[in-house]
């Protein structure tokens, strides 16, 4: 999510880009690609991405608990197909 904005991110940084100031935030996070829900293959064996902890515990958990993106494109508009204004 950080290499999308542009970032090359290790941890030391927050999702905006600045310097991390919280020392035990600064750590990539195993993040599940398909949530696991519980399920202990998928939790042991599913596909995982590192993430900063900003986009880990912000955006990504976000998502999944809505079910849907909050991103927009340049016209404002929200890009997620499952966003309800698409629907």
């Amino acid at each position: 999510m950080c290499q999308a904005r542009g970032l090359l991110n290790d941890g030391s940084r927050t999702m905006e880009g600045k310097p991390q100031t919280n020392a035990r935030r600064r750590f990539l996070v195993a993040d599940h690609v398909e949530p696991h829900k519980g399920d202990r293959y998928k939790f042991f064996f599913g596909k995982l991405q590192t993430l900063c902890p900003d986009h880990h515990d912000v955006v990504k958990q976000g998502e999944e608990s809505r079910g849907f993106s909050v991103e927009v494109g340049l016209d404002g508009w929200p890009i997620d197909i499952n966003h309800p204004a698409n629907r």
